[in-house]
């Protein structure tokens, strides 16, 4: 399986254990970032990062949870970042 994801959000999850040869793996992680420009954005490869299913697993539900207030908190300025970075892209 091929899993394609941001930089940011692959970072999010729990170490996930490698395997070395391609032909062990279950998934295929392909990592993205991305540069905005203009009124698109330019994809680039980081990386790609070949694991099992179970280790997968272990590195998706394996998160520490945040309090509510901490995550309401942390939506509320990401929200309010892309506001402001889209009044700029509209300005060009």
């Amino acid at each position: 399986m091929a899993v394609v994801v941001d930089k940011p959000f692959f970072d999010s999850f729990t170490s996930m254990d490698r395997v070395t040869d391609l032909s062990n793996a279950d998934i295929a992680w392909f990592i993205m970032t991305y540069k905005i420009k203009g009124r698109s954005a330019e994809l680039s490869l980081d990386r790609v990062h070949f694991t099992t299913l179970e280790r997968a697993v272990e590195g998706l539900t394996a998160g520490q949870p945040v309090s509510l207030g901490r995550f309401e908190g942390d939506i509320s300025k990401f929200l309010a970042k892309e506001k402001h970075k889209k009044k700029i892209m509209y300005l060009e």
